[in-house]
């Protein structure tokens, strides 16, 4: 992010939305295609007790790219907190990005509308219920993008003058 005078930016709300999206559809993705491969192994090797136990701890290790799609959701949310109060801006941008929220709400309802659309086929049905956190967020998006406006502008209003803008 550049450090401008101008307040944020709008590539600021949507790397955000656009990374939580990318990241919980691949993790879906992956998740389908190593819980899919991992089952016909066991399919074939039935008889091998050894695979059906390693194969079934490695289907539950994909909870942790749930909470991993958590993490980033709060760590994206103080980075725009963080990025929003080191801007050398007047406080009369917050007006700026109150007036322009709603498109950034609207391209972000279109992110949550295409996640849901693709993970609502019935290929994804045995991967979504072990992501309830990404599937929560993701089909949220507009949510997302509005919190990440608020705690913006919160601390970009929030700050004290500090001299830079005696030039």
């Amino acid at each position: 992010m550049k450090l401008t005078k101008k307040g944020q930016s709008a590539s600021d709300i949507y790397t955000g939305v656009v990374f939580l999206f990318v990241f919980g559809l691949l993790s879906l993705i992956g998740a389908l295609i190593s819980i899919t491969l991992i089952q016909n192994m066991q399919i074939v090797l039935i008889d091998d007790t050894d695979i059906q136990i390693v194969g079934n701890k490695f289907i539950a290790v994909f909870n942790i790219f749930d909470y991993i799609t958590v993490f980033m959701l709060f760590a994206l949310i103080i980075g725009i907190a963080v990025t929003s109060y080191r801007l050398a801006t007047s406080r009369v941008f917050f007006l700026v990005t109150f007036v322009l929220a709603a498109l950034y709400g609207l391209v972000a309802y279109f992110f949550s509308y295409i996640f849901g659309q693709i993970v609502s086929q019935t290929v994804f049905l045995t991967t979504t219920l072990i992501f309830p956190n990404t599937l929560l967020i993701c089909s949220n998006l507009h949510w997302v993008s509005f919190g990440m406006i608020i705690i913006g502008s919160i601390t970009l209003y929030a700050k004290r003058e500090q001299g830079q803008y005696l030039s």
